[in-house]
Formats: structure tokens, sequence, C-alpha cells
């Protein structure tokens, strides 16, 4: 399969181990491992195409351990000179691979178009969710009540770009929607029209596990001007590159070609050498022919030599530029470490604050007699899990009037702690509208800032006072003011537009850290907060 993908480059391209020049700028090396019997153990092939834009490197390994199954992996490298932007695409090579040898992971078989699900399938596709051998994601669709060609084409452009790195799979009907919510439970569904991309270690037991899993609405798919629909690619394809390797990939070991070709030229050296000394004086015209022919061999060797030298000087410069983006990863993953944790610890401050105020209050019931109103028994609803569904709840907020960009909104979910924004967000929404609700009935003194320190009503829903700003900084306004106003009510403004300053900290540290823009209209003629902004943190002085 190989084989043909690069003759359907090249025409024709040797696979046989060594490094082959098949063009001035595209290099294919060929490493082979054997078993001790001989047989071919393991095969690695790299092709690399130097232009003028980019290097680009694409290495294929397949590896078939005496006691396992056969093991493939196709890596893509893009090495840009900084000349144009460019967006790497996964090679067709990945699709015909998955085409040809119907890969399995776990239990999930990997194919290039989603796989019908039926009621009788139900249960064999849970299984699959749970497997704890499956290493990649799955991508599970949920065909629309009614017919709908955008959701289709788009449905399949997903699955496509999914191939390879995810098991797809469509629930064909209601009946299997239905059949799939009570199997795997309510949490983990998926509605008609969604897709769920579900990632490992699915516990269908655990309610708080369902919104681990990316719920992408059907609203959103069909809808012409949103591409968020492309994001479910982009998710399973970072997933499945963080998967590890097999550990027959991973254990794998190719004979050093290069060390090998250096003792066959030393060697080739020597012979000469001695042919040479053995050579009388007064040589013979068929002896100096000779010799002359191994003088044309040692310059070929030479040649050969210095080529080699300079791919080893090529690989090894690549090798730099890939040490230093990993580096770079390493220094992304460990910043978003450090907001993860600092997002927990001030979570952590408010439970255990919310604790030490519950505690306190049940030993005061207690002091009255009051036992039976220490038990609660409200359940409490689960935080949106997403943007997406942050938006689609606005409606339970009475007090507050969202007028932000919802474009803007929802594309937080593209971040890997969307989920923790979009909880905080909530909160703080929730928080706003209990703010104008005890405004409304008269029982704050004071703004915003005073209800969160003070908690006039035991019913108070607050908001972390370090995590809010109640205007900005004169310099800042002077210079990025124009990015602070936002839409709003004609009552507030003939315009639909307002400047607005009080501000909500979703985020502490990064260059998204989003914030809630507000302007306090609690005791104003809407008698509501008015949200304004749900997104990115805005340029100021600390902007870099």
């Amino acid at each position: 399969m190989t084989g043909q993908w690069l003759n359907g480059k090249f025409k024709s391209a040797p696979l046989e181990t060594g490094t082959h020049f098949l063009q001035d700028h595209v290099v294919l090396a060929s490493q082979a491992s054997y078993h001790e019997d001989g047989a071919e153990h393991g095969l690695r092939i790299q092709l690399r195409e130097d232009n003028p834009e980019a290097t680009w490197r694409v290495t294929v390994t397949a590896v078939t351990p005496p006691a396992a199954e056969q093991a493939v992996c196709v890596s893509l490298e893009c090495f840009d000179n900084g000349v144009t932007v460019l967006r790497p695409a996964r090679p067709a090579l990945v699709e015909q691979l998955v085409k040809a040898l119907r890969p399995q992971d776990g239990l999930a078989r990997l194919t290039l178009n989603a796989q019908a699900v039926t009621v009788d399938g139900v249960e064999a596709l849970v299984d699959i969710l749970c497997d704890p051998d499956r290493r990649l994601p799955v991508v599970v669709a949920a065909r629309p009540l009614q017919p709908d060609p955008v959701w289709s084409q788009r449905l399949k452009t997903m699955m496509t770009k999914c191939a390879g790195d995810a098991s797809l799979y469509l629930l064909e009907d209601a009946a299997a929607v239905d059949a799939f919510r009570r199997t795997i439970g309510a949490h983990h569904g998926v509605r008609p029209g969604s897709v769920r991309t579900f990632l490992r270690e699915v516990d269908p037991a655990w309610p708080a596990d369902g919104p681990r899993h990316r719920l992408l609405s059907g609203a959103r798919i069909s809808t012409q001007t949103d591409s968020v629909y492309t994001l479910v690619a982009r998710e399973v394809q970072r997933h499945a590159r963080g998967a590890e390797l097999p550990e027959a990939l991973r254990t794998l070991v190719f004979p050093d070609v290069q060390q090998r070709k250096q003792d066959e030229r030393r060697a080739a050296q020597t012979a000469a050498r001695t042919q040479v000394q053995a050579v009388p004086a007064l040589a013979l015209e068929k002896e100096l022919a000779a010799l002359k022919d191994e003088v044309s061999v040692l310059t070929q060797l030479l040649t050969e030599g210095d080529r080699d030298l300079s791919e080893a000087r090529r690989d090894a410069a690549l090798a730099e530029r890939t040490v230093q983006l990993l580096r770079e990863n390493l220094r992304t993953t460990s910043k978003q470490f450090e907001e993860e944790m600092e997002a927990h610890l001030l979570t952590l401050e408010d439970v255990e604050r919310a604790q030490a105020e519950a505690r306190i209050l049940r030993q005061r019931l207690h002091g009255q007699g009051r036992h039976d109103e220490t038990v609660v028994l409200e359940p409490t609803q689960a935080q949106p899990a997403s943007f997406e569904e942050l938006v689609q709840r606005r409606d339970e907020l009475e007090h507050v009037l969202l007028t932000a960009d919802l474009t803007v909104t929802q594309s937080l979910d593209d971040h890997e702690l969307a989920r923790t924004w979009a909880a905080k967000a909530w909160q703080g929404l929730r928080s706003l509208d209990s703010y104008a609700e005890a405004q409304k009935a008269g029982l704050v003194n004071g703004g915003y800032f005073q209800f969160c320190m003070t908690t006039p009503v035991a019913s108070a829903r607050i908001f972390p006072v370090k995590q809010i700003a109640m205007g900005e900084t004169e310099a800042t306004l002077t210079a990025w003011g124009d990015e602070r106003i936002f839409p709003a009510p004609e009552e507030l403004d003939p315009r639909g537009r307002m400047q607005m300053e009080a501000h909500l900290k979703l985020g502490s540290k990064g260059s998204i850290s989003p914030r809630i823009y507000f302007y306090d209209d609690s005791r104003g003629v809407t008698g509501k907060v008015v949200v304004g902004y749900i997104g990115p943190h805005l340029t100021n002085r600390k902007t870099s």
C-alpha cells in the first residue's frame, strides 16, 4: 500500500533498504528489522520533500510482533521556512491504509465512513465505548428526525477527516437513539442530529463523566454560517496524536544503516590500498587498468559519503527543530496545567468557604431544634459543559439580559479549558442574576461588588471578589476603549451600543483568559444586568 502511494506521487519509488534520491529535493529512506529466523519484523519508510515553503516529512512505521497483532503508524511533520502560512493536511495514505487494512482499535473497527447502528447494535456500541483497551476516540452521530442535506454533507466531511483517528458510528433512527440513551444513560446520550466525541474510559454510571465527552448540537452543525463542526475532526486528531503508541511500535529498533554503509566504505578503501601496495613498480597495463577501476569506485564511494554526510546534517537540523518544537509544546502544556491548577485552587477555596458556612448554619439549626431543615433534598442542577450549552440555557437567567455576540462566546469552546470556563461563566451569570433579583427586592445596599462582599441574603449567589473588576484604568480606556463598546438596549443608548467597564474574570493566565463585561441597570429602566460580552481577554496594558 505504501509502495502504491509512493508510485502515485513519483511514478516509481524503490523500497529496498537504504537512502534513495528520487529528485533533487526528494529523499526516500527505508529501513527494515528482522527476526532471528530472518523474517522481516518491522519496516520504516520516510519520505522527505524539501520545498521552498517548507520541508515535509512523512514516516510510515509497520511492525509484526511474534505474538501480537500488526501495527502501523503514519506521522506527518512540517518544518516551515517562514515564507507562507501553512495548513498541513493529513496524508492521503492514511485513508488508503484504513480502507485496505481494516484496522481495529480494541473492540472498535476503524473505517472511512460512519458505521450504521440500529437498535440491535446499541449494546455492542456501548461495549466499544467502555472498552479499556480502546486507545482512540469514538465519534457517535445521531441522524436528524427530518432529512437535512447540510447536516448530511457536513457529517460526511467530518467523518472523512476523522477516519483512522477514531472509530465512527451513526445511530440510524429515533429508535436507535432512544435505545442508546436508555443503555448508556441520559448524561452520555446523543440527541437526534447531534454528534458526541467519546474519549477513553467512558463511565456511564457517573453522571459527572458525561460533560467530558463533547456534544455538538444538530442546530450548530446545520447552520450555514457556523463552522464549529470542523472542531470535531481537530479534537479527534489532537487526541489521536496524544495517544500512546502500541508497545510493539514503541520498542521497535532498526539497524544503523549509515554505520553499515560507512563500514562498507572503509572496507573498500582498505582493499584498494592493499591492491595498490601489491602492484610492482613496473606494473602491467591490465593492473593499471584495475587500479583505475578501483580509483573510480573510491571516487564514487567518496561522493556517496559526501551525500550521506549532507543528509546526516540535514537530519540533525530537523531533529533540532523537532526538539525545539517539543520544548515549546512542553512549555505550553505546563502553562495550561498552571492555569488549570489555579482554577481548581480557586474553586476549592470557594467550596471550602461554602462548606464552612453550611456547617455553621447546620449548627445553628440544630441548636434551635430544627433538625429536619439541615438535610438538603433538592438536587442541584448540572453546570453547562460548554459555552454552547450555556447559551442554550440563557433563558434561566430572569434578571440578566444577554446582548453579547454569541458567535464570539461559543468560539471559546475551541479551547481545551472550555468546560472549566463555561462552568465559571455560568456561576458568574447566575450571581449577576441573583444580585439583580436582590436589588429589585430592595435587599442590597450598594452595587454588585458590595453584594458579593457582604452576602445580604441567605439565597444570594456570589462570585469571588478577587475576580471582579468594576472598572478599567484610564490608560486602558484611552487606548482601547472602543473594544469595550458592546450591544445594549436602545432604552440605555439610542445607538444600541454602549461602553461597559465592569467585568468578571474567568481566567487569570494565558492569552485567552475569558471575561464577562456587563452594565448594571438593575435599578434602571430595564431592571436587569446587561451582559454585552463573553469572550477572550480584551487588549490592555498587560497584553503582549
